[in-house]
């Protein structure tokens, strides 16, 4: 599980890349904490709500069923087949 990849959508068409950092369970569901790689969309967000709002609205700790495991080499395989 830890160092695994995963992705998660975000917003209407922006897909997140990482890998799980961190591991823990929370009234019977396992959360996990993400290393994202070139967040850029999700980090202005963030950011522009916490101007606005003063306060931060996303966590960093995903329930397990938000976030989608995959294989970098087999998906970077089908990919290059495009």
């Amino acid at each position: 599980m830890i160092g695994d990849t995963v992705w998660a959508k975000f917003g209407e068409s922006e897909l997140r890349f990482g890998k799980i950092e961190e591991r823990k369970m929370c009234n019977n569901w396992a959360y996990v904490r993400v290393n994202w790689v070139g967040d850029t969309a999700l980090e202005m967000d963030r950011a522009r709500v916490m101007e606005l709002r003063g306060c931060d609205k996303y966590s960093d700790w995903y329930r397990i069923d938000k976030v989608s495991f995959f294989n970098k080499n087999e998906l970077i395989s089908k990919i290059n087949k495009l």
